[in-house]
């Protein structure tokens, strides 16, 4: 853990302090259980044990991300823009910058600009589809003349 002076809440924060408190993805997997859950989203470290009691999917879903990134997982389920305006009460600091993922990290093929057979996904199904359609075609000729 280590804190910084400078602009740290970024306007997303609580309150105008003008310190961040970076923590190590390390030290943020220690905080996994009932009496002391953390999470990552987006770079921001946030302690929700208090939100657990509260959280409408039910404490499983966040005992399922504590400790860990659960950046992905935040946005999957589509929050409320009040979800988000709520999260910020439990913002306690932000991930360490060497832990963060370089931005143009991205596992998804569909952000990917240098995927080169991507085109694969869908012409080989559509391919397959019409060879069969051409099969079935001649088989049911042959059957009928038979």
């Amino acid at each position: 853990m280590a804190t910084v002076d400078g602009s740290g809440s970024d306007g997303k924060g609580p309150g105008d302090d003008t310190s961040v408190t970076y923590y190590r993805l390390e030290e943020v997997a220690k905080h996994n259980t009932l009496e002391e859950l953390w999470m990552v989203i987006h770079g921001r470290v946030y302690d929700v044990t208090l939100f657990l009691k509260e959280h409408p999917g039910g404490e499983e879903v966040l005992l399922e991300q504590a400790g860990v990134d659960a950046s992905e997982s935040f946005e999957d389920v589509g929050h409320s823009s009040d979800a988000r305006e709520m999260l910020k009460q439990y913002y306690i600091g932000d991930v360490h910058p060497s832990d963060l993922k370089p931005k143009g990290d991205s596992k998804d093929p569909s952000r990917n600009k240098s995927c080169k057979s991507c085109w694969a996904y869908w012409i080989f199904p559509i391919l397959g589809a019409v060879l069969l359609g051409f099969l079935y075609r001649h088989y049911m000729a042959e059957s009928k003349s038979s």
